[in-house]
């Protein structure tokens, strides 16, 4: 997967979305967000077993796929972008990189099917 998004959209989506996730869960899966890289949208999804949050939003899909990693972790770095800045989203060997401007993170990842 690899997509480009802008900060206050993805930011927007993950605030959503990370909201339905409890920080200490027995189950791994369940603090994760499901991302979703279409054509032209990325989907975020995330739940507790009792609630599901879906959302849809507009990013340049350079590569579609899906991966889930942590919500916490990943809305949190959001958060602590500058403003305008471009988000990019790659996954490779069971990692996440988000990149923006001179900032670059490297997330553990699970697979989908989890």
């Amino acid at each position: 997967m690899k997509a480009t998004i802008e900060r206050a959209t993805l930011l927007k989506g993950l605030s959503h979305v990370q909201s339905v996730v409890e920080r200490r869960n027995t189950i791994p899966i369940l603090s994760n967000v499901l991302i979703d890289a279409g054509e032209s949208s990325i989907r975020l999804m995330a739940t507790d077993l009792d609630l599901q949050i879906d959302e849809t939003i507009a990013a340049a899909i350079d590569q579609p796929g899906a991966i889930t990693v942590s919500a916490h972790l990943l809305f949190d770095i959001a958060r602590k972008l500058p403003d305008g800045a471009e988000v990019s989203l790659e996954t490779a060997d069971n990692r996440m990189t988000v990149k923006a401007g001179r900032s670059r993170f490297q997330l553990p990842t699970l697979p989908r099917d989890d």
